[in-house]
């Protein structure tokens, strides 16, 4: 009775194990607009070909998908200000967040910690992109991977379009569910031996 006890145990502990290592990551895209105020932003350029971008916060959310799919359109949200340089790279080391909003007790928001590509063009229209990656968060998941893309475009930077969307990729796990998988069976085949020469 007393061995059958030991081995429910540790095979307890192993399900239990494997059910803590698997990730609740990020699903979804998050979508922005400036259309409700008379400007989306302005940018600054820094007279070498980079700049920063200024926005008219709050900016509001106009769609969500999947994690995303349960915020109100219309959600308050602000952005903190992009200096990029004249390669398109992100100045200053990332924006630690780079927009935040909640809803209720469940707070959402990015990092941005990189840029691929940025660039303005001034003209009629002005035209704004952005591309770039870093974490989103919601409370209660697992911070996720995910990418970042911009576009504004528009007189005196009036955006007619300012969509920043977030593409949440889970990530592989790496492996730690199925080491701890295999270190329950080693226990378990090592009490089998032990009850067995006993």
């Amino acid at each position: 009775m007393k061995t059958s006890k030991i081995l429910l145990a540790i095979l307890a502990a192993t399900v239990l194990g494997l059910g803590a290592a698997n990730a609740t990551q990020i699903n979804g895209t998050v979508g922005f607009t400036s259309a409700a105020n008379t400007t989306g932003g302005s940018f600054v350029p820094d007279g070498s070909g980079g700049g920063t971008v200024n926005f008219n916060n709050p900016l509001h959310v106009n769609f969500g998908t999947d994690d995303y799919a349960t915020v109100p359109v219309g959600t308050n949200v602000n952005f903190a200000s992009i200096t990029f340089d004249s390669a398109g790279h992100l100045v200053g080391g990332g924006n630690i967040p780079e927009w935040t909003f909640t809803v209720g007790e469940t707070i959402y928001s990015f990092d941005l910690l990189s840029l691929q590509s940025a660039s303005f063009h001034a003209g009629k229209p002005n035209a704004l992109a952005m591309m770039g990656q870093g974490t989103v968060h919601i409370t209660g998941f697992d911070d996720t991977f995910a990418t970042f893309a911009l576009q504004g475009t528009g007189k005196g930077f009036t955006f007619t379009i300012l969509q920043a969307s977030n593409t949440a990729v889970p990530t592989p796990e790496g492996g730690s569910g199925l080491a701890l998988l295999g270190l329950g069976l080693i226990a378990v085949e090592g009490l089998r031996r032990k009850l067995a020469t006993a």
